[in-house]
This record gives structure tokens, sequence and C-alpha cells, in this order.
């Protein structure tokens, strides 16, 4: 192809590429696509000489006024559609921007012509940015900067090959000339390619380095949020039943603390009920309070009351929630503090986080949340004593049918202890009762009642209503919560995705010293196994969204922070051991060119005497410290062989862990460091324990490294390197 038909090719190529991320947007009216889409077949036909010949001619006939009077209609339009049709002032100017396109490609005869087209082409590519965050956005941006460069290359080309012939051609017309024969070579498509390459990498860098802003002058602010349900002060049954074959994805949770899914299962919880009057539940303790800022910018979330909560390894989550229709922040039971761009965050009576306002984007914040623990002495008491906050929210029943009390009293009749009553009720629901989303549209007089001796089937607010009642009835405080399930798990983004589908409520029951403890009555439902290769494919697709969202639409000024500290530490470190290098090698280089100019004066038997005088007594000087060191070192290390041993078994341990993210700190001792391991990677505490008793009894101790606990020793290492973090 000639450059001569490259040019207006590439040139129409960046306007097409700039209109077609306005058109995936789904914003743009079906006669806009069809309009647009018209005049840039027309004019690529056109530049190719394929057809359209005749249509050329007539509108190049067409005079200057005719393209004014085009013009000025299409002004008009956009002022009746910002005052009547669109009323705002995006979509008003994205739908201009495309009749100007339209215009434009059909009247590019001069320089100018070219320069306006390829200025709508960006305010497009603009456009499309302000309209939508979505992963396809990145390949039009990438397509467009490769067009963009070949364009621009092309079109100084071509004004360099029109003014050498108006020079030649003086006397020529200037509107006339001679077509352009180069062609465009393998080197010139390679080396343009190239050029496009290093401008990407520069954007990506400019885009990466450029101070972060909170806000953009075309912030949408009329995002269709996400609809869910099950998150109101006021909560009817079946409401969360609508949503549960519903696929959106509400939220992505990463791990960053863990490779691999929760092995004990998590609930993110949302929004707890306290009163039940037989058809819907309430939130009587809905009043919000404020939280209060940590030194970090966080929020700390206090404890629901002062317990002897065992010590359990906090569990940290980073939330890419979706615009929701709710102002709920949800986290893994139960939150400890949470951090994001947040101006403040509230919670409720009953520990329910919230924002002032439904958010209109898409946001991101970070959790940690301590799971809740059942404490053994909660275990196997027989009765409690409960405060009367607890007495006065957590006993409310309707007037519910005797039957509901009895069969609670028949299924618990074996458990002695609450807890075993809790238990046995959880147990019962699970096995008796079908899970099922078609219970029909009736509504009877007493759900619960209607449940648990009529239908036997329902969904997860059936079980989780059934348990509260019938536990309330044995003077057992519980609560509903509802919230979502993990979800399914990406093994390539090591994230759970979770959908409207994983909406859920279960079971919150309340122990004096343990706290609240969640029970899921609800039966666990097989899902259908799709097709592995297509899940893997999906798997894919949304981990590489996740981190176009994370790292695209997501970064921020905090994150540009973090990275600059990390290059800085990482420069620093480099500067100091180079300097450090440096300063070795200039000193040794100032020595031995003073000892070479000694010799040199002496002669040359002084020389050769000298050396060989000078290999002598470094060799002397070598023995005499290698042998003071031996002793310095039998003096100083006092230790018996076995002590060494022991030394080298805990330290082989302590670079097993370095490799798993745990490194022991300088003033900790073997068994802080223990409890520290036990607190933070529960599957390697038992193997680090009896390792670190080992060690502190034969280093510290009298005990003896008997030659029988040597294999239990490497055994021990063997099975610590096994176990995945």
């Amino acid at each position: 192809m000639t450059l001569e038909r490259a040019f207006p090719v590439s040139s129409i190529l960046l306007a097409g590429v700039g209109f077609l991320g306005l058109v995936l947007t789904g914003e743009i009216p079906g006669g806009l696509v069809l309009l647009g889409l018209a005049s840039l077949v027309a004019s690529a036909t056109q530049a190719m000489a394929l057809a359209g010949e005749r249509l050329a001619r007539q509108l190049a006939s067409l005079s200057s006024a005719t393209w004014n009077v085009f013009l000025l209609a299409v002004f008009v339009f956009f002022g009746a559609d910002l005052l009547l049709i669109s009323q705002d002032i995006l979509p008003a100017a994205v739908h201009f921007l495309i009749l100007l396109m339209g215009i434009k490609l059909f009247h590019l005869r001069q320089r100018k012509d070219f320069l306006q087209l390829y200025a709508i082409s960006f305010l497009e590519l603009l456009a499309a940015a302000a309209l939508t965050v979505d992963l396809w956005y990145a390949g039009v941006f990438i397509a467009y900067v490769f067009v963009a460069i070949w364009t621009l290359i092309l079109y100084h080309l071509r004004n360099e090959a029109e003014e050498a012939r108006a020079a030649v051609q003086a006397g020529k017309e200037l509107h006339d000339p001679s077509p352009i024969a180069r062609t465009v070579t393998a080197q010139f498509f390679w080396t343009t390619n190239g050029i496009a390459v290093g401008s990407f990498c520069l954007t990506m860098a400019i885009f990466f380095l450029i101070p972060r802003i909170g806000a953009g002058f075309f912030q949408r602010d009329r995002v269709d949020l996400i609809r869910t349900s099950g998150f109101s002060e006021k909560v009817d049954l079946g409401v969360i039943g609508a949503v549960k074959l519903d696929p959106t994805v509400v939220m992505r949770v990463e791990l960053p603390d863990q490779k691999a899914p929760n092995p004990e299962g998590l609930y993110f919880r949302g929004a707890a009920y306290d009163t039940y009057d037989g058809r819907s539940w309430a939130n009587r303790l809905a009043t919000r309070r404020l939280l209060g800022r940590t030194p970090d910018g966080g929020f700390m979330v206090p404890p629901d009351q002062t317990l002897a909560l065992p010590e359990s390894a906090s569990v940290r989550q980073e939330i890419l929630i979706e615009a929701l229709d709710t102002t709920v922040l949800f986290g893994a039971s139960f939150v400890e503090s949470l951090k994001g761009n947040f101006v403040v965050v509230q919670r409720d009576g009953m520990w329910g986080l919230y924002l002032p306002f439904p958010p209109s984007a898409r946001f991101q914040y970070s959790v940690r949340s301590i799971p809740g623990r059942m404490l053994e002495a909660d275990r196997v008491a027989p009765s409690f004593i409960y405060p009367a906050f607890i007495r006065e929210h957590y006993f409310q029943l309707p007037d519910t049918s005797p039957r509901v009390a009895a069969l609670a009293r028949e299924v618990t009749s074996a458990a002695s202890t609450p807890y075993g009553r809790a238990r046995a009720i959880e147990q019962h629901l699970r096995q008796g009762y079908q899970y099922s989303l078609d219970v029909g549209t009736s509504v009877s007089a007493d759900p619960v009642e209607d449940f648990l001796f009529t239908r036997k089937t329902g969904y997860c607010e059936h079980y989780a209503t059934a348990m509260v009642v019938m536990l309330r009835t044995l003077g057992i405080p519980a609560r509903l919560v509802t919230g979502f399930l993990p979800g399914v798990w990406n093994d390539f983004g090591n994230y759970y995705t979770i959908r409207q589908q994983d909406a859920h409520a279960w079971v919150e029951v309340y122990f004096p010293r343990s706290g609240w403890v969640t029970f899921d009555p609800t039966p666990a439902v097989p899902a259908a196994a799709p097709s592995v290769v297509w899940q893997s494919i999906g798997k894919i697709v949304d981990a590489i969204r996740l981190r176009w969202d994370r790292y695209v639409v997501q970064y921020s000024f905090r994150d540009q922070m973090a990275v600059a500290k990390s290059l800085r530490d990482r420069s620093e470190t480099v500067r100091s051991t180079v300097s450090d290098f440096v300063s070795t090698v200039t000193q040794g280089l100032a020595s031995a060119r003073a000892w070479l100019v000694e010799w040199a004066r002496a002669g040359g038997w002084v020389l050769e005497v000298g050396l060989a005088g000078g290999a002598f007594m470094i060799g002397m000087l070598f023995a005499v410290i290698l042998r003071r060191r031996g002793r310095r070192q039998q003096q100083l290390d006092p230790r018996t062989p076995q002590q060494v041993a022991a030394v080298q078994l805990y330290s082989r341990m302590l670079r097993i862990l370095e490799a798993r993210g745990l490194q022991k700190s300088p003033g900790a001792t073997p068994l802080e460091f223990a409890r520290q391991v036990a607190r933070e990677w529960r599957d390697a505490a038992p193997f680090v324990r009896p390792l670190t008793d080992l060690y502190c009894q034969v280093r510290f101790g009298q005990a003896s490294l008997l030659s029988e606990e040597t294999p239990k020793v490497h055994d021990l290492l063997t099975r610590l390197r096994a176990v995945r973090r």
C-alpha cells in the first residue's frame, strides 16, 4: 500500500476506534450508531477507491456554504439535546461529537480537516473513559495509541511530500499534485510499531506517575445501582430468595495473607435483625453512631462487649464492591477495623457498618476481621444468666404456635447445655428439610409453622427464622443476620467472586463469654458443575478484570505513595551497596599503587626479594590470624556440639518460616515467636512448638539431644516445609 492511500485509511481508522469506544459503552442511541457506521464505511470505501466514487464526486461538488449549514444544524441539535432531550452535558456532547465526525468524514480536503478529525476522535476516547470503567476500554485505548502513532507519522510524511512537490512544481496548481509513489516498506512498518510500543510504555509510566486527584470533571452520578435485597432496616421473608438466581457480580474479595480458600469458611456479614413480627424482621437498634478514626486514616470498630475471647489470627480482606443500592459495608464476621476512601463510617446497635449514602460507583476498601470463637466454658455450661440488654432485645417472640415450642423441646431433649441445644436445632433443620426456591406465592398466617410442619421446604430465610424462633422459645438469645456467602474461589487471582445468588441469611447465638457465635441451619445445595474449560476461561478473564479495577480504575494517590516509598527504599539500599563497593575498591587500588612504587624504586633484585618476603609474611600472617580466631571462638563459644546442632536445626526452621512470610524479630524470644506463629499460621503450630521446646531445652537447659530424637526433628522440619500457606 502506498503512503498516499495509507494516510486517509489510517485517519478514518483512528476515528473508527474512537467511535467504537463510545458504541461499546452502550450509551449511544441506535440511530446515531447507524449514522456513525454509515459515515465510516462510506469514507473508507472512498479512500480505498473500492466504491462510492460517484458519491465522493457529489459530496465534493457541495460548496462550503452547504457544509456550514450542516454544521449549524448540528449545533442547533446540540442545544436542543442539552435542554430538552438528554438534559445532561455529557451525553449531549457525545451525540454532538458523533454528528461532527459524520460531517468531517465526508469533507476531508485540507490539512485542517484531518486535524479536526483527530481532535474529534480523541474527544470520543475521553468521553468513553467518562462513561465506562470496564476492561474492554484497555483494548480500545491500546488500539487508539497504535493507530494514532501511525496516523501522525503518515500525516507528517504526507505534508513533507506535498511541500517538496510544491517547491519543484511551482508552476502547477497546489490542489492537484502528482501521487506519492512511496510504499509502506517492512522497515517502515516495524519502526512505526516500535515507536507505538515505546509511546504506549511512556503513556503507562505517565499514568502511574502523575498525582491522582479525588474526582474527575465528568464523574458519573447516574450509574445504574445494582438492586440488592435483605439489607434495609426491615426485611420481609422471601426477599433474599428473589435474587438467588441472579448471577450479577456484587463484589470481589481478596485475602492478601492466604493463597487458598479459607478452610473454615467465611460469612460476609451485612445487617442483623432482632425483632420478628411473624412475617418480617426489623432492627430496633438502627440508631447509628460514627466510628472513630485511627492514626493511619482507617476506622476502628469497638468490640460488641467486653469478652474474654481467645487469641485468634485476624483475616485481612481487600474488597472491591460494585455500586449497590445499599449503604451497608460488608466484611467477614466479625469486623475489627476497616480502611477506605471514606469520610465517615457509621455502625448501628448490632454492629452493622454503613456509609451515610449509597456510593455512585464501585469502590474498594480494606477490612480486618477477628473470627468468632466458642470458648470451652460456654460449650459445657448447663445454663446462663443473660444481661438485661440481651433479655430485652433477643428474647422477643410474636404470637407463635405451641407446636413450634413443642418441636424445639423435642429436638433438644437429649442436649444438656444451651450450646448443645443450638447445635441440635441446627442439625435438625439441616437434615430434616429440603432447600428449594420454589415455595409458591401464597402467604400463610404463620410462615414458621407452615415451614416446619407443612411444606418442610424453603430457602435460607425460612431456615434462619425457624432456628431463631425455636431458640427463643427455649430461652436462648439469637438473631437473624443477612449477608453473602464466599461464592466461587478464583485460583488465578486468589480471591472470591461473590454474586447476587450468594446472598444468604444465617443465625447468631449469644453466649456470655464467647459473644455472638455463627450458626447456619440451611443445608448445603450442590451446584451444577459447569464446563471446566469455560469455567477456567471465565476465571482468567475475571482475574484480569480485577487487576484492571485495582491497578487502573481504583489506582489512587495512596497507591502511588506506597510505590514511591518502596522504590526509594530499594534505591537507598542499592546506592549504599554500590558506594561501599566503590570505596573498598578505591582504597585497595591506592594501597597497591603505593606498594608498586616502593618496589620499583628499590631495584629489580630488591623487588624479587620483596615479593618473596611479602608472600612469606602474608602466609604467616594468615596462619596466625586463623589460629587466634580458632582460639577466640573456643573461648567465646563454650557451646557443646549438641547445643551447636540444636542451633543449626532451629535456624533451619527459621529459614523455612521466613520463606513463608513469618520472620522472627531480633527482640522476640523463641517462645514468643512460637506463639506468634500459632496466631498467624495455625497449621504450622504443631511443628514449630515442639521444635522450639527442644531447642530451648538443649540450648539453654541441661538436656541433651538424644540420637533417637534427631530423626524426629528432621521429620518435623520436612512436614513443616510441606505445609502450604
